[in-house]
């Protein structure tokens, strides 16, 4: 399969606030109400389209018929310790039909090149702790846990 990466374009907005939702695919604790995080993922994804600026690009996958297989939204972050700018992913996600081809590694390696054009030394994102295949992708990528968030519901 032969995948090509290029920017959004207004073609794409119903696939991306579509596929937002493969993003709520995970077990989430159980303080957390599916139906509000899967209205927060397309609150998410339409708020990625509309403040498109210099400082964020979201990416499609998309093979040799122009069928889009996925995204990823890139944006400026600035490190709460040091001040510096580093380049966040908000979001990626594959469609089922794109599973296993390669495509989120694609995404993740132009994301790197967006940080070398924007003069980044890092690229962070978040992803949930119990969302364990996102989190061997990421350590298959040379990402590291730098901070976890610890929660405790008071009763």
């Amino acid at each position: 399969m032969n995948i090509h990466i290029r920017p959004i374009n207004e073609h794409d907005h119903s696939f991306i606030i579509a596929l937002a939702q493969r993003l709520d695919e995970v077990h989430y604790m159980e303080w957390r109400h599916k139906e509000e995080m899967r209205k927060a993922q397309e609150r998410m994804a339409r708020e990625a389209i509309a403040t498109l600026d210099t400082d964020s690009s979201i990416l499609i996958a998309e093979n040799e018929d122009y069928q889009p297989l996925g995204y990823i939204h890139l944006t400026k972050n600035i490190d709460f310790f040091t001040g510096e700018e580093q380049g966040y992913i908000s979001s990626i996600a594959v469609a089922e039909e794109g599973e296993g081809k390669g495509i989120g590694t694609l995404l993740m390696k132009r994301a790197e090149e967006w940080c070398k054009e924007k003069n980044y030394k890092q690229l962070v994102l978040h992803v949930f702790a119990n969302n364990e295949r996102a989190v061997r992708f990421y350590e298959n990528l040379e990402y590291e846990v730098e901070v976890a968030k610890m929660v405790k519901v008071i009763k």
